[in-house]
């Protein structure tokens, strides 16, 4: 079975589309129809309103009720804000970039394998197994956690309405509104808006991390095939000239792979450090409203899922992290099990210069504060 590059990244990019966001560029000259961009600005001009009428809405709410009530209010909302901000710098970061981005498509798409022979080699079935492994989990876990804060209040009103026979208008997220957003149709509008900016939210976080995730499979992939490649290069059978030619095509095939790690690391950083910086505010907001006695089971059971979900992100960036060190580290064992100490002293050089820039691993960091790996998540 031959694997085409694109099936890697098809979830994402289909997950972006039901917003209206394309992420790069499918092909040369492609150019975003209109639909998609009214579709893209509107969710996300209503997503914005979202995150905005919330902190209108505490401000508002600051004013008029007991200090006491809002404040354990106050640790309800602030973590959906949260969230929804995180949302909003990680689509900015995309939208923005989409030039690089498409670049670094491209890029890995020449490099992926083509024939079936080189996919074996390159293991790639077993990779987009253990992908798409991760993404469905990721994409599920996500999916129960914005349906279960679009549709509670829903069901809570359904169940008031049989047991007492009053239907409670209920909407998903307390945001502020101009007008009484529970009155005749509006309430049905405005639970549809709602719904709509939180599937928005979820979307710009699942996206940008299951690209993120897709980007780091390949490049792990890449380090891996070329250090086993490496470690073959210098057999006595072969050809002096074709050692070199070989070594030559190891050396430019890895230089790429560095520069694709650090445009990896231009792109993300900013908003990595957004998401562990806020995320942190984030699980400490949550784990608070899922410890309060008196929370009702059905608030309890959505800050359960928020909690788990926050943490599930956090680790899951911190895990790609870690696999692109680790596999990028690969190379000078890789370079180091091969027959080197057969060659002359020029050909030994450059393996010596390969494994010395190998044992500097390829990493992401947190806005260059920190480290991107499993060691972080654990401090």
């Amino acid at each position: 079975t031959i694997v085409s590059f694109r099936d890697f990244v098809v979830i994402p990019y289909f997950l972006f589309g039901t917003i209206g966001l394309v992420p790069f560029d499918p092909h040369p000259g492609y150019k975003i129809p209109w639909f998609k961009i009214t579709w893209w600005w509107a969710s996300y001009i209503n997503h914005f309103y979202c995150v905005i009428g919330e902190i209108v809405y505490f401000f508002v709410a600051w004013q008029d009720v007991d200090k006491e009530q809002i404040f354990l209010e106050f640790t309800a909302l602030i973590p959906c804000t949260i969230f929804s901000s995180i949302s909003i710098i990680k689509m900015n970061m995309i939208w923005y970039n989409r030039k690089r981005l498409t670049w670094i498509v491209n890029k890995l798409e020449e490099l992926f394998p083509k024939s079936e022979d080189d996919q074996k080699e390159f293991d790639v079935l077993e990779t987009r197994k253990n992908a798409y492994l991760i993404m469905i989990y990721f994409s599920a876990s996500y999916m129960i956690l914005i349906w279960t804060f679009n549709l509670m209040p829903l069901i809570v009103s359904i169940i008031d309405y049989a047991d007492i026979g009053i239907y409670n208008r209920i909407l998903p997220y307390s945001i502020w509104y101009p007008f009484n957003a529970r009155k005749g149709y509006r309430f049905m509008i405005m639970y549809i808006q709602q719904n709509w900016g939180g599937f928005t939210s979820m979307i710009g976080i699942l996206g940008t991390d299951l690209f993120f995730g897709c980007f780091i499979t390949q490049l792990a992939m890449q380090f891996k095939a070329l250090s086993k490649h490496l470690a073959i290069i210098t057999t006595p059978r072969r050809a002096k000239r074709l050692r070199n030619s070989r070594l030559k095509e190891a050396i430019e095939r890895h230089l790429l792979l560095i520069d694709l790690c650090s445009e990896m690391e231009s792109i993300y950083n900013f908003s990595i450090l957004c998401n562990f910086v806020l995320s942190s505010l984030m699980i400490c907001l949550v784990g608070f409203q899922a410890t309060n006695p008196d929370i009702h089971i059905d608030m309890w059971f959505k800050y359960i899922v928020f909690l788990i979900c926050a943490l599930w992100q956090v680790f899951c960036i911190c895990y790609y992290g870690n696999v692109l060190m680790e596999n990028s580290q690969r190379i000078s064992w890789g370079v180091f099990a091969s027959q080197w100490y057969r060659e002359d002293a020029k050909y030994q050089k450059c393996i010596l210069m390969m494994i010395l820039r190998a044992q500097k691993p390829q990493f992401l960091t947190a806005g260059k504060f920190s480290v991107v790996s499993l060691r972080s998540f654990t401090a």
